[in-house]
């Protein structure tokens, strides 16, 4: 064998272990996470008492799954670990309902290069998918770009608050936005979540004698009540953090606010009630010290909210060296008013205190809290930081964004629910789909073309972990559909196998060697392979671009997206990796024997 095809197995095998370290540990073992929906009036004790009770009730009815097990995850959700994934269809069933708990992510353990496990469509894990459709202007100017990237945005924050796991939010066709939501299971809170106005205001530190006020100060007292009388306003507490892309964020931990019955009560950023004991954390005067945002006024007591805002953009400060990144704002003649007046009253505070900071909030949640730096500003300004040009343009697509820039059509153009127990089964039946047709497909290789067809089926399973490979590390979310489009493509991955082996069968009648045989019969049988690959080649991508603009089908672009890398990865199995495997043995003292290849050999 050649020093080239010495080199090609090598490759082929580190290819082979690279794929099966990368997808082994995702069918190893699996978890379901389970997280509470509460009611408005739950208390602390309540919330307790359920989520014993819960786990209690999942351990007695998972107790006949091996391996099985049932942990409290987080503060009040619920995880139940699995050692083998074929549990999962079971253990959906056994647990059942068990509300107020629902299913909210499925996690296939092993991560590889920041992946847990194969991303999973709705129709395998559960959840809800809408697609709205912007609703069109009195005058019937259709919306632009930038307006459906702006509500785009806006939505993302607001989902991303409630925690829901990994969703899926992206524009379709120019005037539609689609939200897919695995796990949520209530479609009417997720309608109202997509649909619902934002709220975008600015916020100032909550003052007492000269000096901020601190969350510590609020839970240090023996009954609740504000510190500052005359702002009757809730009180948003925020802690800095690092987002995705390791820049600066800052996330909500607490709203401070009356209660009906006028008392004075502590929320989540989604509205649900939380105890002072799960604050105590930050009743410490050392570490950092989240301070009491209140509603910035102006001298008659108007609220500063995006309202008065005329415009924000994303601009650049030449003056400095290096260039800075910066949020250009601009006010309506009543909003210029209210801010100069209200960094007037700021720019009083020591300079680099956050007594000068002006929290931009929305929806309740800290965007920025730039710092006041001159005592009027005529109407405009800017917000300057360490910004780069997509926090800046993103930043200024949320100023804008307080409210969705565009109305949407309130009932959706589609709307899917579909429950977890469902999508369980789907994974089962998917993968033993998946199992038979490989198998019955590496049965008939072997034994219609003998020891040709048993190295195609080993390419077949090089074929298989190279795909699973790319759908895990890629990701490709893996629908039912897309699963039919991987099923589909094990038939074609092993055509161009059969052309070529004919070929080849053809050309030893012929009298000639095996290893001239099989030269012969990749090269003839190449032009018929490419022409077949290339032509399902455009017929994948006219059908993902139908199905992400004109028809809007998820299930379309899931099978067109597989079956696409199903026939690319194809062509590299048959033509390099079946190719190589028959040189290897070639130079074996096997290759000899002619009736190993043409099991048909001596008929006409």
């Amino acid at each position: 064998m050649t020093r080239n095809n010495t080199i090609a197995l090598v490759l082929i095998i580190v290819l082979f272990g690279f794929s099966l370290w990368a997808i082994i540990p995702l069918l190893s073992s699996v978890d379901l996470v389970y997280q509470p929906t509460w009611s408005a009036n739950t208390t602390a004790a309540q919330k307790a008492e359920t989520l014993d009770s819960t786990i209690a009730a999942m351990e007695s009815r998972v107790s006949t799954l091996r391996n099985a097990s049932v942990q409290q995850y987080g503060a009040e959700g619920i995880i139940v670990k699995m050692g083998e994934t074929s549990d999962q269809t079971a253990a959906v069933k056994a647990i059942g309902s068990v509300a107020p708990y629902y299913l909210t992510d499925v996690n296939f353990h092993g991560e590889r290069f920041g992946r847990k496990g194969l991303h999973l469509g709705l129709d395998l894990v559960g959840g809800v998918r809408l697609v709205y459709e912007a609703a069109v202007s009195a005058n019937g100017t259709p919306p632009s770009q930038a307006d459906m990237e702006r509500a785009l945005l806006t939505i993302t924050k607001r989902i991303d608050k409630y925690g829901v796991a990994e969703p899926k939010i992206q524009l379709m066709s120019g005037d539609r936005i689609e939200v897919q939501l695995p796990g949520f299971t209530d479609i009417d809170t997720a309608k109202q979540l997509v649909a619902q106005t934002g709220f975008l205001e600015f916020r100032e530190v909550e003052m007492n004698d000269g000096n901020p006020v601190y969350l510590s100060d609020y839970l240090s007292q023996p009954t609740l009540h504000f510190i500052s009388a005359n702002e009757t306003g809730s009180r948003i507490f925020a802690v800095p953090t690092n987002d995705a892309t390791g820049g600066s964020d800052w996330s909500t931990i607490a709203v401070l606010k009356t209660n009906t019955d006028g008392t004075l009560g502590f929320y989540d950023a989604t509205g649900q009630p939380i105890s002072e004991a799960s604050l105590s954390s930050y009743n410490t005067t050392s570490g950092y010290r989240p301070p009491a945002w209140i509603p910035a006024r102006g001298d008659d007591g108007t609220q500063l909210t995006g309202s008065f805002l005329a415009d924000a953009s994303a601009g650049q400060d030449t003056s400095t060296i290096p260039t800075k990144y910066v949020i250009e704002i601009k006010w309506n003649g009543q909003g210029a008013v209210l801010f100069d007046q209200i960094a007037a009253r700021l720019y009083r505070e020591p300079q680099n205190s956050i007594q000068r900071d002006l929290g931009i909030v929305l929806d309740g949640e800290l965007l920025s809290a730039p710092q006041i730096q001159q005592a009027s500003y005529g109407g405009s300004g800017q917000i300057e930081g360490n910004f780069t040009p997509p926090q800046a343009q993103d930043l200024a697509n949320l100023l804008k964004s307080g409210s969705l820039p565009i109305p949407l059509n309130p009932n959706p153009l589609f709307e899917q629910k579909v429950s977890a127990t469902l999508g369980a089964n789907f994974i089962h039946l998917s993968w033993q789909a998946g199992l038979i047709g490989i198998v019955l497909v590496m049965l008939f290789m072997i034994s219609y073309y003998g020891v040709a067809g048993f190295l195609s089926a080993v390419a077949l399973l090089v074929y298989a972990a190279l795909n699973l490979m790319i759908y895990k590390l890629w990701p490709v979310t893996l629908s039912l559909a897309g699963l039919g489009g991987f099923i589909v493509s094990l038939g074609m991955a092993v055509d161009a196998n059969v052309l070529i082996f004919e070929r080849f069968k053809e050309e030893l009648r012929k009298g000639r060697t095996v290893g001239a045989a099989i030269e012969e019969g990749f090269n003839r049988a190449w032009s018929a392979i490419l022409d077949s690959n290339v032509t399902t080649i455009i017929a994948c991508v006219i059908l993902i671009w139908l199905a992400s603009s004109v028809i809007t089908s998820s299930q379309v672009q899931g099978f067109a997206v597989t079956l696409l890398i199903g026939v690319v990865t194809s062509m590299f199995s048959a033509i390099i990796v079946t190719r190589t495997l028959l040189r290897f043995y070639v130079h074996t003292g096997f290759s000899t024997n002619q009736r190993l290849f043409l099991m048909d050999w001596g008929k006409k």
